[in-house]
């Protein structure tokens, strides 16, 4: 595994043990918080007119996709407790 892969890993793995505990009590407000930085990540993505580099592109894809990964929990975790609750 190059150094790469290892930093897109530990950063996406990181993000998700971050929220969990936030995810258990809340998944509502944790979903919140989520939209708002991923709205913000993907602009800032989309301006690299100056350029991050390689590796400045590979960690703002990983918090990227570890926050998507965050999100698709939250929102299982919603659907869940919908139907827990129907």
């Amino acid at each position: 595994m190059n150094f790469l892969e290892q930093k897109k890993d530990e950063i996406v793995s990181n993000l998700f043990g971050y929220f969990e505990e936030q995810m258990g009590k809340n998944p509502v407000a944790t979903l919140e918080q989520i939209d708002r930085e991923l709205q913000s990540l993907y602009v800032r993505y989309g301006n690299d007119w100056t350029g991050r580099g390689v590796v400045g592109d590979t960690t703002q894809e990983a918090t990227i996709a570890g926050l998507e990964a965050v999100r698709a929990e939250c929102l299982d975790r919603i659907t869940s407790l919908t139907q827990e609750v129907e």
